[in-house]
């Protein structure tokens, strides 16, 4: 299946972070057919300050299953060193589940297409780097969906990652 994850950090080395986590994707069997550059983007919806986040888009494909999928995520996040307190709290990485072609699931622990997307700068304009055509859950393309979205919680945009 063909999809789409979202990658972020916002402790220590963040473009390392996300360095290794691509790397541990691909180690895991996930093949990454195209990454976003680098957005670096103010924390969003978080209660206390935090640190800036780097963020990426990863458009890929793989084999497995959804959940399969998900568990290689979460298992790449805990392996880098997340840790969960509470929700939104500063993270080593966050890799969300965008997109999977064709695709619409809702359980507990998983919702594609990912429910929060299109509201988010951090997601829409990497992705729109790595999916430049795709229509989102809302029938908008991407292109008029970033176009919408307000630029301000973008700080910067740093060079791709190998």
């Amino acid at each position: 299946m063909r999809g789409y994850l979202s990658l972020g950090s916002n402790i220590g080395d963040r473009r390392r972070h996300l360095e290794a986590a691509l790397e541990k994707l691909r180690q895991a069997g996930v093949q990454i057919t195209a990454v976003s550059r680098i957005y670096e983007t103010r924390a969003a919806e978080v209660i206390a300050s935090q640190r800036n986040y780097y963020n990426l888009a990863a458009a890929i494909e793989y084999g497995g299953t959804p959940h399969d999928l998900l568990r290689i995520c979460r298992r790449i996040e805990d392996e880098l060193g997340r840790q969960r307190p509470y929700p939104r709290a500063p993270r080593t990485m966050d890799i969300d589940i965008l997109l999977l072609e064709g695709m619409h699931l809702s359980t507990p622990d998983l919702e594609v297409p990912h429910p929060r997307m299109e509201g988010r700068a951090f997601v829409i304009f990497p992705l729109s780097e790595v999916a430049p055509g795709v229509v989102l859950p809302s029938g908008r393309g991407i292109i008029e969906v970033k176009k919408s979205l307000p630029h301000d919680e973008i700080a910067r945009v740093l060079k791709k990652t190998p």
